[in-house]
C-alpha cells in the first residue's frame, strides 16, 4: 500500500496503469485521460470476452488508452519500468500479482478514491471539497443516503458517491459544483486510499467479512479505521 504523491497529481505525460475496467477503473481512466496522462487499462476480459465486453472501453481506446489483459501485462517483465503510477480497482487484493509486482518495484499504488483525494487536494477541480465518509460492514448505503439528504436540506450542494454507485471522481467533476462528498467506502476502497483524511468519518460496525481479501479480521478492521483518519 502506498500513497506517495507525484508532485500534486498524476498529470500530463505520466504513464498510469489502471488495473480493472469496471466502473471505478473506467472513471479513473477517463479523468486521467482528461488530465493528459498516458493510460493503460489492464483487464482480463480483454482476452476472455473482447474489448466490447468492457463498458466504455472502445471510447477509451479512441482517446488513446491502451487495453491489455492482466495476464499479458504480467508476462512482460518490463511493464513496471514503464509505469509511473498504478490505479487499482477495489477487486484487486493486496496479494494479487499485479499490485504485488508494482509494490516490489516501488511504484505508488492508489485506488480510484485515493486518486480523487489527491486530485481534490491539488485543486484540480477547484477548491478542495468537504469529505464525509461512511463505512462499516452493514448499513453503509442507507446511512450515506440519509447523510446526503441531511446535507442537501442544509443548503449545501452534495453528492452521495463511492460504493453507493457514483464514482467519487465523477461526483467531483459534476456541474454545478458539488461542495460536499458523502462517500460510502468499502474496506477495499479504504485500503487503497491510505492518505484520505475526511472532515468526518464513521464506522458503523465491523463483523467478519471479506476476510479472504484482507487475510484476517484485524486487517479488515484496520482498513475500516482509515475512515477515521480525519478531523472527526
Amino acid at each position: 500500500m502506498s500513497a506517495t504523491p507525484h508532485s500534486g497529481a498524476p498529470l500530463p505525460g505520466r504513464s498510469v496503469l489502471v488495473a480493472g475496467g469496471g466502473s471505478a477503473g473506467m472513471s479513473a481512466a477517463r479523468h486521467l485521460l482528461d488530465l493528459g496522462a498516458q493510460v493503460t487499462i489492464a483487464d482480463d476480459r480483454v482476452t476472455t470476452a473482447g474489448v466490447g465486453a468492457i463498458a466504455g472501453a472502445s471510447a477509451m481506446v479512441d482517446r488513446g488508452a491502451r487495453l491489455i489483459a492482466v495476464a499479458d501485462l504480467l508476462a512482460d517483465p518490463t511493464w513496471a519500468e514503464r509505469t509511473d503510477l498504478v490505479i487499482v480497482s477495489p477487486g484487486f487484493a493486496p496479494d494479487h500479482p499485479l499490485p504485488a509486482t508494482a509494490r516490489a518495484a516501488g511504484l505508488p499504488i492508489w485506488g480510484e478514491v485515493e486518486l480523487a483525494w489527491q486530485l481534490d487536494a491539488a485543486g484540480i477541480y477547484g477548491p478542495p471539497r468537504t469529505w464525509l465518509v461512511v463505512t462499516g460492514t452493514n448499513g453503509k448505503t442507507t446511512t450515506t443516503s440519509m447523510l446526503a439528504d441531511i446535507v442537501a436540506a442544509s443548503g449545501r450542494a452534495c453528492a452521495a458517491c463511492g460504493n453507493i454507485g457514483l464514482p467519487v471522481l465523477d461526483a467531483m467533476a459534476e456541474r454545478p459544483r458539488v461542495d460536499v462528498l458523502c462517500a460510502e467506502l468499502s474496506s477495499f476502497q479504504l485500503y487503497w486510499a491510505p492518505s484520505i483524511a475526511p472532515s468526518a468519518g464513521v464506522v458503523l460496525n465491523v463483523a467478519d467479512d471479506h476476510l479472504d481479501w484482507h487475510g484476517s479480521f484485524d486487517a479488515y478492521a484496520q482498513a475500516k479505521q482509515i475512515a477515521l483518519h480525519g478531523v472527526v
